[in-house]
């Protein structure tokens, strides 16, 4: 997995014209991560869950960005191939939604960096199993997935501690309530991604904020 930046801007859209205005927001940005949720693995539902849209309609639009796709959907395989011709750099999938078997076939012959991610109510057990098949971890910050603003959950450093301990090479990613406020608390744990929610999309000035939290994360 190449990490052009330690800070990712992530987005939820909830339609495609959403799409388009908060990728004005960090045009000029590296990489983006983008949220997608069906409204049936997690209660919210987004773009292109609640319309009729082609993901692949997003292409150009996004391929200025390295681009990360979050796949927090029931059926994930249909959706990372979707994303696939849509140009998705990298793909996270959820332990909750996809077997060990079926993940590692895809890996196997995925052409883009795979990651695993799980709740923090999920035993770290379950996640173990698909972290050898898997480029990097993605471990969320927040007790509830698929929307943003929520708290802080303090509960994922001990288990990314724990993740370090077990799979001592493994790249690790956090995702969820990731701001000034949060990332001193997790700059010891060998995270190489935060991934930023509404700290950056909500802010008066995206850019300035993303500037500020990657000269935070380096320090």
């Amino acid at each position: 997995m190449q990490i052009s930046s330690p800070i990712i801007p992530a987005i939820i859209p909830q339609s495609y014209n959403d799409l388009v205005e908060q990728v004005k927001k960090i045009t000029g940005l590296p990489e983006v991560h983008v949220d997608v949720v069906d409204g049936v693995f997690v209660p919210s539902v987004s773009w292109p869950y609640n319309s009729e849209s082609d993901v692949v309609e997003a292409f150009a639009l996004l391929s200025q960005f390295s681009l990360e796709v979050d796949l927090m959907v029931e059926k994930p395989l249909p959706a990372a191939r979707a994303w696939l011709v849509a140009g998705a750099d990298q793909l996270v999938f959820h332990v909750e939604t996809i077997s060990v078997d079926a993940f590692a076939q895809f890996t196997a012959e995925c052409p883009v960096s795979v990651g695993i991610s799980c709740s923090n109510d999920t035993p770290l057990t379950v996640l173990y199993d698909y972290i050898p098949h898997a480029d990097y971890v993605q471990c969320m910050g927040i007790a509830k997935i698929g929307s943003q603003g929520q708290p802080f959950d303090m509960t994922v450093i001990e288990r990314l501690q724990q993740i370090k301990q077990q799979f001592p090479q493994v790249a690790l990613s956090i995702d969820g309530s990731i701001n000034e406020s949060s990332i001193p608390n997790l700059l010891s744990l060998g995270i190489s991604r935060f991934i930023v929610g509404s700290a950056i999309i909500k802010a008066e000035y995206p850019k300035e904020v993303y500037q500020t939290l990657t000269a935070l994360s380096l320090s």
